[in-house]
């Protein structure tokens, strides 16, 4: 909690100085050069605060920021190496930041639209209740209904959830417009 109530407060007080600056022509603040890299203090703190969102275990002492300076010291010494080399160029490197990009950008929209479908979807006690018999039937003796109601409600609400995903993806597809060129397949 304390972490959190840290975390956010470095996050806004330096997005408030970044944001609030009114002179224009006031210099940003440089922490580190790393060769004609200038770090700001700005972007320091907030990937520190991300990093301290994501680790919990992260204690936020001076030799931790300073270690955490010197992790993107090395990590900026490293891409400019890497550029140099005109690596961010290559046709293999090009094609793995593309399928990242369609990666993330699928499971972003995926995500989006099982939260918008979980927060439409209901489980009635007759269908935990026909599925407990199923269960009977299939298994045996279940443990009593009581004991397993909120798991089986869990899985018919993923169960609909999934259905509901699947029919929404091939609604896409019927209503896309796609040519196949058969000769070429």
């Amino acid at each position: 909690m304390t972490k959190n109530l840290f975390c956010s407060s470095l996050l806004l007080l330096s997005l408030g100085l970044f944001c609030c600056s009114t002179e224009k022509t006031e210099e940003t603040k440089i922490l580190a050069k790393i060769n004609d890299y200038n770090l700001t203090l700005d972007s320091f703190e907030y990937q520190l605060a991300t990093e301290l969102e994501l680790d919990e275990d992260f204690k936020l002492t001076n030799q931790a920021k300073r270690n955490f300076l010197e992790e993107i010291m090395r990590k900026q010494l490293l891409i400019q190496e890497a550029k140099k080399l005109r690596l961010d160029t290559k046709d293999e490197f090009i094609r793995a930041i593309q399928r990242y990009w369609e990666s993330t950008l699928i499971r972003n929209l995926i995500d989006l639209k099982s939260q918008e479908i979980n927060n439409k979807i209901y489980v009635s006690q007759e269908e935990i209740e026909t599925r407990y018999k199923e269960m009977a039937k299939s298994e045996g003796t279940p443990p009593p209904l009581k004991e397993i109601q909120e798991k089986i409600k869990k899985e018919l609400k993923e169960e609909k959830k999934t259905r509901i995903l699947k029919e929404w993806i091939n609604d896409l597809r019927q209503h896309a417009k796609i040519e196949i060129n058969e000769e070429l397949l």
